[in-house]
C-alpha cells in the first residue's frame, strides 16, 4: 500500500480522531437499574387452602441492557392463605441490582365450627390392619381425623379448629354409643363425626366373604344399621350444641385378607345406614362411593382396615361434606 494511502487509512479508523491518534469518547455510563413493584395484592373468598396468582411484572428503568428481571414466588404461583412477601430483582449486564417487594395476601371463610369429635372403632383410630403385625397397629398421624384437622385448619387458618379422635380399635355400635354419652356432654364439640358398624358385622365372622346371605350375617346388618341410628339419638340426647352430625357409610372390602367383610353384607348394611343417616336428620358422608374402584389402593392387606392413602381419602370425604354443609362467611376485606 502506497505510504499516504495507509496514512488516510489509519486517520479514519474508528475510536481515533482525526490525524490525531486519540480515542473518540465513549458514551455515558448508564444509569443503574431501578425497580418498582406492583401495589400489594389481595384476593379475597379463597375457596381452597392455596391459590394460583398472577400480577403485572415490575417496572424497570436504566441499567446496562440486557437486564434481567426475576420474581421469587414468580407469577403464576399458588400462593397459601395468609400474605406471602414477592420479591421481585432486577440485575443489568454490569451486575448491578435493583431490588422491592410487595405482599399477596388472600384471604378465604370462616367456618361455623371449630372444634368436632369422631367416634367409631379401629378405622377411625387409624388401625393399619397390616399383616403380621400383632396387636395392630395405631398409625395416628394417618387416621383420618389427624388427616382432617389438617384439611380444615388449612383451609380456616387461625380460627383454633380442633377434631378429637375418640376411636376405639373393637368397639362396635353398642360401645361406640356409651362412648357418645361420656365425652360429648363434656366435651361439647360443634359438629360429631361418626364411622362405625365394622365390629358388628366381623364379630366371629358373622359376615365374612360368603354369608351375606346367612341369617345370622342378616341379623347383624340390621343390628347395624339400627345402632348407628342409637348413636345419632345418642348425639342429640347429650344436649350440647352439636350443631351437626356426620355419618359415614361403611368402606368397601379390600380384595382379600382376614378381617374381610363380604361385600354383600357391607352393601346390605349401607343400604339401611342411608335410611338411617335421613330419617334421624343427620349428614351422610357416602365414603363407600369414594372407595369403590380403589379398594387394592385404599383397603390394606387384612381387607379391612385402611392404608395411608385409604384414610386420606376418608378424610378428604368428610372434609367435602363439611365444606359442603358447614355455614362458611368470607373473612373481612380488611383483614
Amino acid at each position: 500500500m502506497h505510504p499516504r494511502t495507509l496514512v488516510l487509512a489509519l486517520c479514519l479508523a474508528p475510536g481515533l480522531a482525526a490525524c490525531g491518534g486519540h480515542k473518540t469518547p465513549a458514551g455515558p455510563t448508564p444509569a443503574a437499574p431501578q425497580i418498582t413493584c406492583p401495589a400489594d395484592i389481595a384476593v379475597h373468598s379463597v375457596p381452597t387452602p392455596t391459590q394460583a396468582v398472577t400480577f403485572d411484572p415490575p417496572m424497570v428503568t436504566g441499567g446496562a441492557t440486557p437486564v434481567q428481571t426475576t420474581c421469587d414466588p414468580a407469577s403464576g404461583s399458588t400462593f397459601p392463605l395468609g400474605a406471602t412477601k414477592v420479591n421481585c430483582t432486577a440485575s443489568d449486564a454490569s451486575s448491578r441490582t435493583a431490588m422491592c417487594s410487595f405482599n399477596v395476601t388472600l384471604s378465604g371463610f370462616s367456618i361455623g365450627a371449630t372444634k368436632y369429635e369422631a367416634f367409631g372403632d379401629s378405622l377411625t383410630a387409624g388401625e393399619t390392619g397390616r399383616a403380621n403385625i400383632t396387636p395392630l397397629a395405631v398409625d395416628a398421624a394417618n387416621s383420618y381425623p389427624t388427616k382432617l384437622e389438617q384439611e380444615l385448619q388449612a383451609a380456616h387458618p387461625d380460627q383454633g379448629i380442633v377434631v378429637i379422635n375418640r376411636g376405639v380399635g373393637g368397639f362396635n355400635t353398642d360401645q361406640t354409643q356409651d362412648s357418645i354419652r361420656r365425652f360429648v356432654p363434656a366435651d361439647r364439640p360443634d359438629v360429631v363425626l361418626l364411622l362405625v358398624g365394622y365390629n358388628n358385622l366381623n364379630d366371629n365372622g358373622l359376615c365374612s366373604t360368603g354369608k351375606a346371605t346367612t341369617q345370622p350375617c342378616i341379623n347383624g346388618i340390621n343390628d347395624t344399621a339400627l345402632g348407628v341410628r342409637d348413636c345419632i339419638r345418642r348425639v342429640k340426647e347429650a344436649n350440647a350444641g352439636v350443631q351437626f352430625t356426620f355419618v359415614s357409610t361403611l368402606t368397601p372390602p379390600g380384595p382379600s385378607g382376614s378381617n374381610r367383610i363380604d361385600p354383600n353384607a357391607i352393601n346390605q348394611a349401607n343400604i339401611q345406614i342411608r335410611q338411617m343417616i335421613a330419617a334421624e336428620g343427620a349428614t351422610l358422608v357416602d365414603s363407600y362411593n369414594v372407595f369403590l374402584g380403589h379398594e387394592a389402593e385404599y383397603v390394606n392387606t387384612d381387607g379391612l382396615h385402611l392404608t395411608p392413602a385409604g384414610y386420606q381419602a376418608l378424610a378428604d370425604t368428610f372434609f367435602a361434606a363439611i365444606q359442603a354443609n358447614v355455614p362458611l362467611t368470607p373473612l373481612s376485606r380488611r383483614q
